[in-house]
């Protein structure tokens, strides 16, 4: 599993706004949404957050269609889709079913507060839906049906002018549908999508279990990291229990909470250090160490390396340093 930290989600959605030319700096300081405190919060409180900005996108363009007119994604592989689809949406929850040689792909964009606007699940479905065109080659691709649960708007039919499917309202759930044909072409080649590798890789996918405990708690980790060190009593807390039972729920999974922090704090560094887009000061606090010099002590710990020589290694020519395979001790 990979993890975004809220630094990141934050710039993606503010670079894709600033590639169609939306000028929304302003908006999301009054959406709270400021890179420093403002990103420092529970993963609901930045979803709400990320909700406002939509709301305040809508009132200052006037344009209630803006969500499905401003998503560019780099090129991906399928995997790397849903991957998107999180850095898009904090705390998504995702499900995947097959059906008739179709495949469903239905989310839930929680929120603490605030209701979700329609104009943020427009946004994730014209990622997913671009993405897919593009690590499929193909820009003929398009759903086999959309479903919203949200009351059909007044100009329903730019829905399925830009989706080029049928497009329904009042349904029970947010959906988007494809054939498997059409995600077959855009699966990665690896395993051969010939006889019948491509439907055993949607079957895969189709049944993939439901995140473990220990994955619920590490997505919730990785949002709290910016405003320092995770308190045990803290996180039992934002999942409703006591702290017995969430160290009793990671035991049983074979992990503690100090394990977990530490293998979360590795893979967002990880991902950090090998994409060399924050200083080196502004990670290790944005993974809540008290100094650089503690990441610094952490690195040489996780990967054997200095964090500058990760970054270095990993933007030389021919493959990165290999830091998936460096020790993974914990203190």
């Amino acid at each position: 599993m990979t993890y975004s930290s809220a630094l990141h989600l934050v710039r993606g959605v503010k670079s894709r706004l600033a590639q169609s030319g939306v000028q929304a700096e302003a908006l999301f300081a009054q959406a709270g949404l400021d890179e420093g405190d403002g990103i420092a919060c529970d993963a609901l409180t930045l979803s709400d957050k990320l909700s406002h900005l939509w709301e305040l996108l809508v009132a200052q363009s006037g344009d209630p269609l803006i969500g499905l007119k401003i998503s560019t994604p780099h090129r991906l592989g399928w995997l790397g889709v849903m991957g998107h689809i999180m850095l898009v949406s904090p705390t998504v929850q995702s499900s995947i079913e097959r059906c008739h040689g179709h495949t469903r792909v239905g989310l839930v964009l929680p929120g603490a507060r605030r209701a979700v606007p329609r104009q943020r699940y427009d946004f994730v479905w014209c990622v997913l839906l671009r993405s897919l065109r593009c690590a499929a080659g193909r820009d003929d691709i398009a759903p086999v049906v959309v479903e919203y649960n949200f009351p059909s708007p007044a100009n329903a039919h730019a829905y399925e002018e830009t989706f080029g499917c049928p497009v329904r309202f009042d349904m029970p759930h947010n959906v988007m549908e494809f054939s498997d044909t059409d995600l077959v072409s855009a699966l990665p080649a690896n395993p051969p999508l010939v006889d019948g590798g491509g439907e055993r890789v949607l079957a895969t996918l189709a049944a993939a279990q439901p995140p473990t405990f220990s994955a619920k708690v590490q997505s919730l980790l990785a949002s709290l990291l910016p405003k320092g060190p995770p308190h045990r009593d803290d996180v039992a807390a934002q999942m409703m229990m006591s702290e017995r039972t969430l160290q009793r729920r990671l035991a049983e999974e074979g992990t503690s909470f100090t394990n977990l922090v530490d293998d979360t704090r590795r893979e967002l560094a990880r991902q950090s250090l090998c994409a060399g887009e924050l200083s080196l000061k502004m990670l290790s606090f944005q993974l809540g160490f008290s100094e650089p010099s503690a990441f610094y002590r952490a690195c040489k710990r996780w990967f054997g390396m200095a964090p500058s020589d990760i970054q270095h290694q990993a933007h030389q020519p021919g493959p990165g340093p290999d830091v998936l395979q460096a020790p993974r001790k914990s203190d």
